[in-house]
């Protein structure tokens, strides 16, 4: 079974006894001990479809008289022979995907390097030389640093040389891993509706904004409408008294324009003193008729 996501496949290793390892597919001519994934399945009836895995076991010698074609070898397909057009190599990667305590799988990246204290390792050559009692694949916490002669020490008290381990360095969450599509589909899903919840925040916001543009431009268009009582003569502007000929009306004259709705004038004047005057109003005068 693989999981992928751009292309990237996490099979188990055996070379790791096991461990589960990301592998990428590279689109090129296998050679013999790796393995390869089917991408485009010829319309031949072969025993084997698109998605499956197989391990290149040998190399493909035609016999007599058989055109040499570039095939790849498989005894775990009874067929034998792939094309080299209905498969791509799977490349291992130095990502490996090692379960946790609580069951769930951490990326490690694995780093050649001498470890530290407390730093995890990996065997990924053990030394049959010595008849090590451990294998590749297993892992162990490093708990002292060793002489030149040996690498490190675990809590087993077993020393291990650096060149028998890989440093396990765990893979920050955020960069890319292979994803159920399931899983990835339902995330699509939740940004598409953040976005649209995004989307209606900002066009209610634009749809108040334009409503208050409407609002303060009627009220700067309000704002530069002349008074109405600016046709009316300023409150300290002269007032000109004028008698007709006939009679003793008088008709009062403010900045140029006419007093209408007077009912009754009183002039008090005399030379060298102050003149006052009494303007009574008809009962109901607006505002424009009155100074």
């Amino acid at each position: 079974m693989t999981e992928s996501n751009a292309k990237i496949h996490v099979l188990a290793d055996e070379t790791l006894g096991g461990i589960k390892r990301e592998y990428v597919e590279v689109d090129r001519k296998a050679e013999v001990g790796e393995k390869i994934v089917i991408v485009a399945k010829d319309d031949c009836e072969e025993g084997y479809k698109n998605g499956d895995v197989f391990t290149v076991d040998r190399e493909y010698r035609p016999k007599d008289g058989d055109v040499e074609c570039d095939v790849a070898s498989s005894d775990s397909n009874c067929d034998g022979l792939i094309y080299r057009e209905e498969y791509h190599v799977l490349e291992p990667t130095n990502t490996v995907h090692i379960d946790g305590p609580n069951g769930t799988a951490q990326r490690y990246e694995l780093t050649d390097r001498k470890a530290e204290v407390g730093e995890k390792i990996v065997i990924v050559n053990a030394d049959v030389q010595y008849e090590d009692p451990y294998n590749n694949g297993d892992i162990f916490e490093v708990e002292s640093l060793l002489g030149c002669s040996r690498g490190i020490q675990t809590p087993c008290h077993r020393d291990i040389f650096d060149f028998e381990y890989r440093v396990l360095v765990p893979v920050e969450a955020d960069e890319p891993q292979p994803t159920d599509p399931i899983f990835a589909i339902g995330n699509v899903a939740q940004e598409v509706a953040k976005l649209k919840r995004t989307v209606e925040r900002l066009e209610n916001e634009i749809d108040t904004l334009h409503k208050d543009n409407l609002t303060l431009g009627e009220e700067l268009a309000r704002l530069k409408e002349p008074p109405k009582n600016e046709a009316c003569a300023p409150i300290d502007a002269p007032l000109v008294f004028v008698q007709r000929k006939i009679g003793d009306v008088f008709d009062v004259y403010q900045d140029g324009k006419r007093l209408r709705g007077i009912k009754r004038i009183r002039i008090d004047a005399a030379m060298g003193e102050v003149t006052t005057h009494d303007i009574e109003f008809v009962s109901g005068a607006t505002e424009e008729e009155r100074p």
